[in-house]
């Protein structure tokens, strides 16, 4: 019998389902937040302020965690990975990402179901059992590190295993995809990559302009991977790859994992379907090879269950970070694609690609592929 292949998805955090439930509903958590802006807080204190509470009911409430974890279940993925964040202004981007790993620290203390995994060999007992793992992530090396390559020890340390190098903007490291500047990976950027390979751990390229993106897959001794993206091929946006940059991904030895938010792989299409994101996949598995592919749904803010409370602030906040305005203004975020819109609709997907790629295909996408990347990139 063949052992039980894990189910991965980069989804960039946990649902929101999980902190809806923290208040009893999505009305509940919508009029929290009203009373906390009508007791003076802005919207970005509202937001640290809502998750802070989701993680003391975590803490306390056996009933709660017990919810969370059908959640979890109802999704049928295995292992996640999260993104540890900041949203309050006045506060640095490295002290901010640690306070949010505390916090999934809190939860992992926790609940026995819920785990946080820093190998590929937890990734394949996870599989096995009935809990959920964990793969801690940083989408800014730069940010995170604030100027230190000791910092990034200090990261791996409380279990951070992937490291994408920048945002959508230049930093010490590089040059963003949304970045004017056309530079590749810094001095400093190679010494980011060396540290983070004598770790091991994963280079992440998804959010890196194309120079900095051929430098780092060309300079790192290991493997690298782009976790969530689109093919530029398919779909023409800034957040995707081009074929030059996947096929010196291939080259490597490399993986890609494909993006789920319908205005990176679908831009202008006002009801995409999940056969965008199989276009994409089959796109990329023409390059790398479908064994070298896999999901990465970067979900969080294309969930339906986004509070109404902060979409337009959560619009603002990402302006801040690179993304273009007149295009985040002219679209709707927050309704997911096709009939994954919220993300205990995740069981969709693997029916959509049931649907056109061989089963073995299929398998290896769900998370068996990203798996293979990890044990041979580290």
């Amino acid at each position: 019998m063949s052992e039980q292949r894990p189910v991965f998805d980069y989804a960039a955090s946990a649902p929101w389902e999980q902190v809806i439930r923290a208040y009893g509903g999505r009305e509940e958590l919508n009029e929290e937040i009203r009373r906390l802006v009508a007791d003076g807080l802005s919207k970005d204190e509202c937001w640290e302020r809502i998750w802070d509470h989701e993680v003391d009911r975590f803490e306390t409430d056996p009933e709660f965690r017990k919810a969370v974890q059908r959640v979890y279940q109802t999704t049928g993925v295995d292992v996640i990975s999260v993104t540890p964040w900041v949203h309050e202004q006045g506060v640095a981007e490295h002290v901010g990402q640690r306070r949010d790993l505390s916090r999934w620290q809190s939860r992992f203390n926790a609940a026995d179901w819920l785990r946080k995994i820093t190998s590929p060999d937890e990734m394949r007992q996870v599989a096995r059992t009935d809990e959920v793992g964990v793969v801690l992530n940083t989408q800014n090396v730069g940010g995170a590190i604030n100027g230190s390559i000791d910092t990034i020890d200090v990261l791996y340390n409380e279990g951070v295993r992937i490291f994408q190098l920048t945002y959508n903007y230049q930093n010490l490291l590089g040059t963003g995809c949304n970045d004017p500047s056309e530079g590749g990976l810094s001095s400093f950027g190679r010494e980011a990559v060396d540290r983070i390979n004598e770790l091991g751990g994963i280079v992440d390229l998804s959010h890196c302009g194309k120079q900095t993106t051929l430098d780092a897959i060309e300079y790192s001794d290991d493997p690298v991977a782009v976790t969530h993206a689109g093919c530029q091929a398919v779909a023409d946006h800034y957040r995707g790859k081009s074929d030059r940059e996947i096929e010196a991904l291939a080259r490597a030895g490399g993986y890609m994992g494909v993006v789920g938010l319908p205005w990176f792989i679908a831009p202008g299409d006002e009801n995409p379907t999940l056969d965008v994101l199989a276009d994409h996949l089959e796109h990329a598995s023409s390059i790398l090879g479908s064994d070298n592919v896999g999901i990465g749904t970067d979900f969080f803010p294309a969930d339906s269950q986004f509070p109404e409370e902060l979409l337009s602030y959560y619009k603002e906040f990402i302006i801040g970070l690179g993304f273009d305005r007149e295009k985040v203004e002219s679209r709707t975020i927050a309704d997911g694609i096709g009939r994954f819109e919220t993300y205990e609709d995740w069981p969709v997907i693997p029916q959509k690609l049931r649907k056109r790629l061989d089963s073995d295909e299929v398998e290896g996408i769900l998370g068996g592929n990203f798996l293979n990347y990890w044990e041979r990139a580290v």
